[in-house]
């Protein structure tokens, strides 16, 4: 599997792209980009080439311009991408930083429902308090 902590901020602005688009040729990516940052061409086709590399993206190289896809599904790179950062965090802290990322996010109404049922359920599991697992079970 593609590991997306590989992926920089900068190739992940062109992801998102992609993924919006489904597919989309350099040209595209470009022109949506140089609008959005200060990048020039040839920094965004460096990325693209990296993308690839990466094996995040492929090119069909049958079309001129060629045209670029997704080799990983947007949802699937988000999930690897979380629960990387969260695998990084102190158990007891993870509740604090769902908070944190859901006072300061535009989140939908049906997303907002879906958490609430998500959380419900959750409830009915959930120990009193979670523990520390920033030390290992020796040195408690």
């Amino acid at each position: 599997m593609t590991e997306v902590e590989t992926m920089s901020k900068a190739e992940w602005q062109v992801m998102r792209i992609i993924w919006t688009l489904g597919e989309a040729t350099s040209k595209q990516v470009i022109d949506i980009l140089v609008k959005k940052t200060d990048w020039k061409a040839a920094t965004i086709k460096t990325l693209i080439i990296r993308l690839q590399k990466k094996h995040f993206l492929k090119a069909d190289e049958a079309t001129r311009p060629y045209i670029y896809q997704p080799l990983i599904a947007e949802d699937q790179a988000i999930h690897q991408s979380v629960n990387n950062l969260f695998d990084d965090l102190c158990c007891m802290k993870k509740g604090q930083a769902i908070n944190d990322l859901i006072e300061n996010s535009e989140i939908s109404q049906s997303d907002i429902s879906q958490m609430i049922a998500t959380l419900t359920k959750k409830q009915l599991t959930a120990p009193e308090m979670v523990d520390c697992n920033c030390l290992e079970a020796d040195l408690k």
